[in-house]
């Protein structure tokens, strides 16, 4: 809410009227010495010379115009009218803010010569002066009372403060004894459970022994299976340490016989050393032609072949043979992959080997001549079925069947391509096309199709599954 407005004390009453009655005098001299100026000034002759020297009060400017002869120079200049116009009507501005000033100030000036002065009398100022000390004693009483009010309000802003701060430091330690309570309780319930057996319930000890039995029939098992391997192993161990024993007289015999022969070589032949490390170097080269990284002999029924497949991975084919007296070689030849990226069927290999070849060197021949040309192809073949899968989203591959599915989204057909297992050494005579569909015709005439796609193959000169995928429709 807004205050009344407030009377004026005695004191600046009186101080007010004494400047009041020792400015008017003065104002009032001034404003009479300044209107007998005007008198004075506009009640003089105007001379030539002030013509002349262009300080008349008559209008325009005689002596500018004159000197300046402002006709021709606008007439020879044109541009100037603007700036000549601007020239008057900021000097008019002037002289109107000038008038307007004047005027106000006369106007202020009669509304205050018309006031009376008024003169306050002894027993209005004793009166004035009685209320003001009234006034000043009723103000030094409010003071003191807010000064009091405030040393209560200090005081208790202190106590408040110093008992907040005392609420929250036993609030943090009743926080604390509450933990270290729960802590010590769950300890204590923990030590009862251990030290007081006959608390627990019986379905919890049979649960116990339950577990325990299941934990030991586990450990027995894993002993037995353990103990098994052991028994297995050394029989093995044994096993080799027999033929280990049963070979070392033939070794030290075919180190005495190897001897003799390098003795009776170096006596016929000087250079049979040069011999040897030709031989070996030639035996290195055709491992590489093969494509042979290592040969290993784990027993002497078993071979370890180890091919690189594409100068960066390798492949293990391990070979087993046995006599068998019903074969007409006399061996019996077993081969599976170890490591191999791709499977790799080769048992169309062992039918052959155990078949129609009559000695264990031909077998093995067959195996080291066949197996890295088959294992190559086999990873050409995969990684481009690959590349051509990721790049046809409507393509998918059966490596079982080794026949590649491509939907073509212009025609709504599929395909269906049967690839030989010697693609892609064989080119496009290994790649069939076995099934349309949909048949949009007899089956007759889709047998002819199937023909078709196949002269269209030879007559393309097809060497490339992709190319014949790009020719699908």
């Amino acid at each position: 809410m807004l205050s009344a407005t407030t009377q004026p004390t005695p004191e600046e009453t009186f101080e007010s009227l004494l400047k009041l009655s020792t400015d008017l005098p003065t104002t009032s001299l001034w404003f009479q010495q300044l209107r007998q100026h005007w008198i004075a000034k506009y009640e003089e002759p105007v001379t030539d010379a002030e013509l002349a020297l262009g300080k008349g009060a008559t209008f325009p400017d005689n002596d500018r115009t004159e000197r300046l002869d402002i006709p021709a120079l606008l007439r020879s200049q044109p541009k100037n009218v603007e700036a000549e116009f601007r020239f008057h009507e900021e000097l008019f501005k002037k002289l109107k803010f000038t008038y307007v000033e004047q005027k106000a100030k006369e106007g202020f000036l009669k509304r205050v010569l018309d006031i009376p002065p008024k003169f306050p009398t002894d027993q209005e100022i004793e009166e004035m002066e009685g209320r003001s000390a009234e006034k000043k004693n009723v103000l030094r009483a409010k003071k003191a009372a807010v000064r009091n009010m405030r040393e209560e309000v200090d005081r208790l802003i202190e106590s408040v403060y110093h008992g907040h701060a005392a609420l929250l430091e036993q609030s943090q330690m009743a926080t604390e004894l509450s933990d270290e309570y729960k802590q010590m309780d769950a300890e204590l319930q923990e030590l009862n459970a251990r030290q007081n057996p006959r608390t627990v319930s019986i379905e919890e000890h049979e649960k116990a022994v339950e577990e325990q039995a299941a934990a030991i029939a586990e450990l027995e098992e894993q002993v037995n299976h353990w103990r098994s391997t052991l028994e297995y192993r050394q029989s093995k161990t044994k096993a080799v340490a027999e033929e280990v024993a049963n070979l070392t007289p033939k070794r030290a015999e075919a180190e005495a016989c190897a001897a003799e022969a390098l003795r009776i070589s170096k006596s016929k032949d000087p250079k049979l050393e040069e011999l040897g490390i030709w031989y070996k170097e030639q035996i290195c080269l055709l491992k590489q032609l093969q494509g042979l990284k290592d040969i290993r002999h784990p027993s002497s029924s078993q071979v370890e072949i180890v091919y690189d497949v594409d100068g960066v991975s390798t492949c293990t084919l391990m070979l087993s043979f046995k006599r068998d007296a019903k074969a007409l070689s006399g061996w019996v030849l077993d081969a599976k992959f170890a490591d191999i990226p791709y499977p790799c069927p080769i048992a169309d290999l062992l039918h052959t080997a155990n078949t129609y070849f009559t000695s264990l060197d031909d077998m093995l021949s067959l195996f080291t001549r066949e197996i890295p040309l088959r294992v190559r192809n086999l990873v050409q073949r995969e990684k481009e079925v690959e590349d051509l899968c990721a790049e046809y989203e409507g393509a998918s591959y059966d490596p079982e069947a080794r026949e590649l599915i491509v939907h073509i989204d212009a025609t709504g057909r599929t395909f269906v391509i049967r690839i030989g297992h010697g693609y892609p050494r064989d080119g496009g005579s290994a790649l069939e096309v076995v099934g349309v569909e949909p048949r949009m015709m007899e089956v007759e005439e889709a047998e002819d199709e199937l023909a078709g796609w196949k002269r269209k193959i030879e007559k393309n000169k097809i060497a490339k599954l992709k190319d014949l995928v790009a020719i699908l429709e």
